[in-house]
């Protein structure tokens, strides 16, 4: 049984561990490193982690400092040494950007105590910064013995520092595929957009798409916050849009999962900026699982989640996305792509397929670094 240690702020939240518990049922002996406390940006809350273990995943939390602030937050370095001596992990992941405190730390002690170290990445923009943080991360990225990219581009932009780093794509997160999607009755097409309220996820092209199609019959529910959201709901009112739209605000996941049985389609219309280009593209992922039906825009990650079992549009068209939305009123059309999703995300970005495709990473990563 292979004794693996991950660390990553991002399983503070018990909803996201699904990957962790389809690699723990596969024979891993999984420890997740969290932060004790963290606060999320989005919602303002504190979560608190305390202390489990079950059927071979053990979640332990370690203090930490800056909770809520992913660039200079790292753990207590005793407590952390020490749960690493006592773990006596095979090999260590690391599921932080390079330039941050807790990446550079982990890169530290495995180091120092001669772990194979996995890092996992989801950049996929060459962001301007100091040379201290250019320097840093090709420090970083040159002490590692395997890269998790999550996505081509992140991979490409890693493989430009470190060419000779094995590198896999894989999701940092999988989605749990209901047996049966349940989907409650409604009148008209109802889209839903999750994500910030910010310029570049492309709320106003959708907005804009749907004052083209304003005669026919569709709501939108929004769920998502931001420092837009006062100029966005100007121009649903501008475009008499207001009476048909929901706004739910920011959601955390457990209240996110019921979001999907009320949609017909999802619509991610993103656009790149010189420093993003939708990294991730997890909502899509979920949404997909649920048997909904996807439109994205051809950026970022997109359309390799998307691929053929979805509609993907020009960034900023509010008309070409117009007159797929118009399309996808037709149901026999639309449930075609719903099916077509669900198996897509069956195939490649469950829980149970991304554990699987880490899982062959890593014994490839610890068969060269012992070869």
């Amino acid at each position: 049984m292979r004794r693996i240690l991950i660390v990553s702020h991002t399983y503070v939240d018990p909803d996201l561990r699904g990957k962790l518990r389809a690699l723990a049922a596969r024979g891993v002996e999984l420890t997740v490193a969290v932060p004790q406390q963290w606060k999320e940006p989005a919602f303002g809350r504190r979560l608190d982690s305390a202390w489990e273990r079950q059927s071979g995943l053990e979640v332990f939390p370690v203090p930490a400092t800056h909770p809520g602030d992913a660039l200079r937050s790292r753990f207590g370095a005793r407590e952390f040494s020490a749960l690493v001596r006592d773990k006596r992990p095979d090999l260590l992941q690391v599921e932080e950007e390079p330039e941050t405190a807790l990446a550079r730390q982990v890169a530290d002690v495995a180091h120092k105590l001669r772990v194979p170290l996995v890092l996992g990445i989801r950049a996929n923009v060459d962001r301007p910064a100091p040379w201290i943080t250019g320097w840093r991360r090709r420090r970083l990225l040159q002490r590692v013995q395997g890269l998790l990219a999550g996505s081509m581009g992140a991979a490409a932009l890693v493989r430009r520092i470190a060419p000779d780093v094995p590198t896999a794509v894989i999701p940092q997160l999988g989605a749990t595929v209901p047996a049966n999607p349940v989907h409650e009755p409604h009148e008209g097409l109802v889209l839903g957009f999750v994500g910030r309220l910010v310029p570049p996820k492309g709320l106003d092209t959708l907005l804009e798409a749907l004052g083209q199609i304003r005669h026919e019959r569709w709501s939108l529910v929004v769920a998502g916050d931001g420092p837009e959201r006062e100029r966005l709901e100007h121009q649903a009112t501008t475009l008499r849009l207001a009476a048909r739209i929901r706004w739910t605000g920011a959601l955390p996941s457990e209240q996110l999962e019921r979001i999907w049985s009320q949609l017909d389609v999802l619509v991610t219309p993103s656009r790149p900026t010189p420093d993003w280009n939708e990294p991730v593209g997890h909502a899509l992922v979920e949404a997909m699982a649920h048997e909904v039906a996807v439109v994205g825009s051809e950026t970022g990650v997109i359309p390799e989640i998307v691929a053929d079992a979805g509609v993907l549009v020009p960034p900023g068209d509010a008309t070409a996305l117009a007159e797929v939305l118009h399309d996808l009123a037709n149901q026999p059309r639309r449930l075609a792509l719903a099916q077509a999703a669900r198996a897509r995300v069956m195939r490649e970005y469950s829980d149970d397929a991304v554990a699987e495709r880490t899982l062959a990473f890593w014994e490839s990563v610890l068969q060269g670094s012992t070869g």
